[in-house]
């Protein structure tokens, strides 16, 4: 796999890649991982709320029996029956609803974050092909969760079948009981079931859910070519770069540039090099390169040094090798210290300013 032009993804995906990926919906999820979120939650909802669910189907019935009739319901009546029996159990499916929808919730979030996605939403009519859905529908990857399906069914049912026969010898003994002690022991052995098939349901989906995430990073994997297209297409063509390198250079010799009016000393070449020297003993331990140039910048240099009364030294090697080895905003070497001191001191002479009133 190291052939280069051959499109094969060996490459990580890069952070830019995941984002786009991201921003279109497509993130590893697990739909199998939030329907056993969903079943998980509804067990701990009928766990809760098993006795008071009894209840509320104990009045029910007791309600239904006492107002039965002989005759016929009216219209009137069976709207104000209807009214009467969601009264009494709006509660109970309320509750259970909203422990679902936590649960889905809380599973969504789990797996992908907070998404919001409105590509995801747009309609992709691609997808309406008959013939693209006929070769998803007969793929590999279609019968592979095929299988795993058929799998994850047979788990489940040999949960279900192993737990209702070890429970079976309670049901024959629960014919002498009392329907209240039977309701009770009906109760338990429906929520143990549940929260035995809710658990052997999460367990899967998390596998499943491990094998998204692990599909989802392949599919993401990109090329040494769509690599470098990336980085291509982030960094511009060529002459864009040429363009963004030559405004940046502008404004960092304008700043320099601006930087030449503080300066004590301009030593040049004398037309073809210009460095801009600014010393203050009480606040600087060695002289500062702030400005420097050729050419044209160097023009300019002599140019804001003239309008300024600043001095211009010709010093060819010190002007040369100052622009070579110091950087702007950089103190000049210890080896050009008594050089620097030989400038200012004839600096001083034709200027009659001294190092306290030099500005």
């Amino acid at each position: 796999m190291a052939t280069d032009d051959a499109g094969e993804k060996t490459e990580q995906p890069s952070e830019r890649r995941r984002t786009q990926a991201r921003e279109r919906g497509n993130v590893a999820k697990s739909v199998d991982l939030t329907a056993a979120g969903l079943m998980l939650g509804a067990a701990v909802a009928f766990y809760a709320l098993a006795v008071p669910l009894c209840r509320t189907f104990a009045t029910l019935t007791v309600d239904s029996l006492q107002h039965a009739g002989p005759g016929p319901y009216s219209d009137a009546d069976a709207a104000s029956r209807l009214r009467s029996i969601l009264q009494i159990i709006a509660p109970n499916v309320l509750g259970i609803l909203m422990t679902m929808l936590v649960a889905a919730f809380v599973w969504n979030v789990v797996q992908v974050g907070i998404l919001v996605a409105p590509e995801a939403l747009m309609p992709q009519f691609a997808r309406l092909n008959p013939l693209t859905g006929l070769q998803r529908l007969f793929s590999t990857a279609a019968l592979i969760r095929l299988a795993g399906s058929l799998a994850k069914l047979a788990i489940v049912v040999g949960i279900a079948v192993w737990s209702i026969s070890s429970m079976f010898p309670w049901f024959v003994q629960l014919i002498s009981l009392e329907p209240r002690v039977t309701l009770f022991y009906v109760e338990g052995a429906v929520v143990k079931l549940a929260f035995q098939l809710a658990s052997a349901l999460v367990f899967l989906a998390l596998l499943d859910f491990l094998y998204q995430r692990w599909k989802f990073e392949q599919d993401l994997r990109m090329s040494k070519q769509e690599v470098r297209d990336e980085l291509k297409e982030m960094e511009g063509n060529p002459m864009m770069r040429q363009r963004r390198r030559e405004a940046h250079r502008k404004v960092a010799q304008a700043r320099e540039l601006r930087q030449v009016k503080t300066a004590d000393v301009i030593i040049t070449n004398p037309t073809e090099i210009a460095v801009a020297l600014k010393y203050d003993p009480a606040k600087m331990p060695a002289p500062v390169v702030v400005a420097k140039g050729m050419g044209e910048i160097a023009a300019s240099i002599r140019r804001i040094a003239a309008e300024h009364r600043i001095p211009i030294i010709e010093r060819k090697e010190v002007a040369r090798s100052l622009y070579r080895t110091v950087k702007v905003g950089q103190a000049i070497p210890l080896e050009m210290y008594q050089v620097f001191v030989e400038i200012m001191a004839y600096v001083y002479k034709i200027t009659g300013k001294t190092p306290r009133n030099l500005v």
